[in-house]
């Protein structure tokens, strides 16, 4: 069980953080977690380009074969060359479908970003 943490994020940057402040609630989202694994495989499969378009134009990564290592009901993580980011949802979801729908207006919301940047 998590009972806090220590941030040091350099000088006169030292917090201490709470269990509500590093844990994601997971309740009424069995159906979600239950799908994980398969939601994942299949972002990674059939998807990459998607996760490449997360990577760079929501989360100003440089491009590169990024793959979604997890998803949870706030957001989903994406790593490179052992590099991560996470990519937050407009609002939880609860079920794959529900994700699929966010995963969705995730990459809309990409296109976006990048087209109005061109």
């Amino acid at each position: 069980m998590v009972e806090g943490a220590h941030y040091i994020g350099g000088f006169g940057r030292i917090f201490d953080l709470a269990p509500g402040d590093l844990l994601v609630p997971v309740e009424g989202t069995a159906r979600l977690l239950d799908g994980e694994p398969d939601i994942v495989e299949h972002m990674n499969k059939d998807h990459a380009d998607a996760l490449e378009l997360y990577a760079t134009a929501l989360a100003g990564a440089s491009p590169g074969p990024w793959r979604m290592a997890g998803i949870d009901p706030e957001g989903c993580d994406i790593v490179l060359d052992g590099e991560a980011r996470r990519i937050v949802f407009a609002g939880p979801v609860t079920t794959p479908a529900e994700a699929r729908k966010e995963l969705v207006r995730l990459v809309a919301e990409a296109r976006a970003r990048r087209e109005g940047a061109a």
